[in-house]
């Protein structure tokens, strides 16, 4: 043990005195949290987008186009539409410079006409250079046209007399006989309100929120959900590069130099196994602190994440010593090791999140350590127990560092 232990502390001196890979794999993963989380952080700032600018051409003047203009007036109308009154020439040069998605014209006689009940054309010209906004203005017209189609047609004597009241002497209209039509006229009213009040079909706003969630996403959040992600995969990296000691001192001569000495063949593999633990182990843990101090990242529980760190780290450690065990030289590491870490990096949700994967990427990914980690590092986040990512780390690590022992110490005998 005592020499196991000396292996062990040379070993990591070693890597300290030249950390320039380490710190390297450190940095990108941290520089991509960082340049993750400011582009998708929403801003606490009003996203509400601004009022949409409309021309109104009013050759009218009367009393129905006033009632256009007043439903623009209304608060609601407002905070959508901003509304300029002008001329038609005018309008066209603000469409052309940008300024108005659309133009609205109102026809000369429009009132007249109306109060006639006779066939009216409104005409809405769109901005080309604009694609949604001045569709937004022709819906809103049609549904004002259709809303004051119906209640003329439903007002019609109404609206009849009222045109007579235009075009008459006022001295020659008999008022006397206003009230039998305001009689008639209440009637309706009443008879529009019991079908239209209440609706036959309502639209119900309902907000839900579950217990304990947010009502929106901090940045803190953002962080918090994709720098696990991000540790893990370049976790597996630099244990990777850790590991690799294993084939270079098996190519350099080294490891059969060590064995003439006292060493035993188990002492140098365990050591080189608990190397890349514990360096696993302590490069989670900075990346917790510097998530925590720099992006005020969340983790959760600190003794439910020191666990599932350590057990991770220890998968890690006990597959790359089986791989190691297979491969023959350093180029052979480096060929296979990098396309290994991104296919676990993919499929387990480091890259990508789970939920947006189709479902057989999904199922693979349960065969990562990357998933298992994410999975377990939310579950400690929300105060949860991460038990079945410790425990399929745990097993399948044990499984291969059982594996991987008989076969390095055989490699290390040849």
């Amino acid at each position: 043990m005592r020499r196991l232990l000396l292996i062990l502390k040379n070993d990591i001196l070693r890597h300290l005195k030249a950390p320039v890979a380490i710190l390297l794999y450190l940095i990108i993963p941290i520089a991509m949290t960082g340049l993750i989380g400011m582009i998708f952080t929403p801003s606490s700032k009003d996203n509400t987008l601004p009022p949409i600018q409309v021309v109104l051409v009013d050759k009218d003047k009367g009393l129905a186009s006033r009632l256009f203009l007043g439903a623009f007036d209304a608060d609601q109308m407002k905070k959508m539409f901003q509304v300029t009154v002008a001329d038609e020439a005018e309008g066209r040069r603000r469409m052309e410079k940008g300024k108005a998605s659309a133009m609205v014209v109102i026809p000369a006689r429009f009132t007249l006409d109306v109060l006639e009940i006779k066939p009216v054309v409104l005409e809405v010209v769109k901005n080309p250079a604009e694609q949604f906004l001045p569709d937004v203005v022709e819906e809103f017209m049609n549904t004002m046209a259709v809303m004051l189609s119906g209640a003329i047609q439903a007002f019609e004597p109404e609206a009849r007399g009222i045109r007579l009241m235009l075009d008459g002497p006022i001295d020659a209209f008999p008022w006397e006989s206003l009230g039998p039509e305001f009689g008639k006229a209440q009637k309706k009213v009443v008879a529009a309100e019991k079908y239209l009040n209440p609706l036959l079909i309502r639209l119900q706003e309902e907000k839900t929120k579950a217990a304990g969630a947010k009502a929106f996403m901090t940045r803190s959040d953002i962080f918090s959900a994709v720098l696990p992600g991000m540790a893990v995969m370049f976790l597996l990296f630099i244990v990777q590069t850790v590991m690799r000691d294993m084939i270079s001192e098996r190519e350099d001569g080294k490891l059969r130099r060590m064995l003439t000495t006292p060493l035993r063949p188990g002492e140098l593999i365990g050591a080189r196994i608990a190397g890349g633990w514990l360096m696993g182990f302590a490069i989670l843990l900075v990346m917790a602190v510097f998530g925590t101090l720099v992006f005020k990242a969340y983790w959760g529980s600190p003794g439910y994440f020191l666990l599932l760190a350590a057990v991770t780290a220890f998968w890690t450690a006990s597959f790359f010593a089986l791989m190691n065990a297979f491969l023959k030289n350093r180029n052979q590491a480096g060929a296979i090791s990098a396309p290994v870490i991104l296919a676990f990096s993919v499929f387990g949700g480091s890259m990508l999140s789970t939920e947006a994967m189709p479902k057989a990427f999904q199922a693979i990914g349960l065969a990562t350590p990357n998933r298992w980690f994410i999975d377990g590092a939310a579950l400690v986040r929300e105060g949860r127990f991460p038990a079945a990512a410790l425990l399929v780390l745990a097993a399948s690590g044990l499984v291969l560092i059982f594996l991987a022992v008989p076969l390095l110490r055989r490699r290390s005998t040849v």
